[in-house]
């Protein structure tokens, strides 16, 4: 019988800075893309009076719902986009933020982004497609909402601590917790079948 389970990628958490104090902000980053929902990330700032800072890709493909939905948005100081970001600029745009909004319209297959976020001490928000059950503990590390009303209001309830949100990925999706993961499941496949070589 196969040996089936489910190893979570894991980040370098020396990489990521945890942050106790927050700015009045609010984050995005992902590719500026319909399925990504960062029309839904606007609405979400528009109706918690909350500024919020896009970071991402616009793939050419994307190119018009960028000029026709996001750009007209675009003040620079309520709604804000800074471009492409580097490990550096993560750390600052997600360390410093009071959450990171996800509101997605796909199933993601994991959502990187959120561990980073998480891994800042920074909580995520977002809708419930694909790995996201999976890698935001409800009500720990941040909330899944059903609709952008439903973020919106978590936006106001955001009483988890930074500590315990990077404990979160400390626990579950850090290099070491990966590496060890993989170390067993070799075991077991050693154990199972003796005198076979695991490649």
């Amino acid at each position: 019988m196969p040996l089936l389970r489910t190893i979570y990628h894991g980040i370098d958490l020396s990489q990521y800075r945890l942050r106790e104090n927050k700015q009045k902000y609010l984050s995005f980053i992902g590719r500026i893309a319909p399925i990504k929902g960062t029309h839904h990330a606007i609405d979400v700032a528009k109706r918690t009076g909350i500024p919020l800072k896009i970071a991402g890709d616009v793939q050419p493909i994307y190119r018009e719902y960028f000029e026709k939905k996001i750009k007209p948005e675009l003040d620079g100081e309520f709604i804000e986009y800074v471009g492409l970001a580097d490990l550096k600029m993560k750390n600052e745009l997600l360390g410093n933020s009071m959450a990171l909004l996800f509101p997605i319209r796909w199933n993601e297959p994991f959502g990187l982004v959120m561990v980073e976020a998480m891994a800042c001490g920074t909580p995520v928000l977002a809708f419930p497609g694909g790995s996201v059950p999976e890698i935001v503990r409800d009500g720990v590390s941040g909330y899944i909402c059903r609709s952008v009303r439903d973020m919106a209001k978590r936006v106001g309830r955001l009483d988890m601590s930074p500590r315990t949100v990077r404990q979160h990925v400390e626990e579950n999706f850090s290099t070491d917790q990966m590496a060890a993961k993989y170390a067993a499941l070799y075991e077991d496949c050693k154990s199972q079948h003796p005198g076979r070589k695991v490649a």
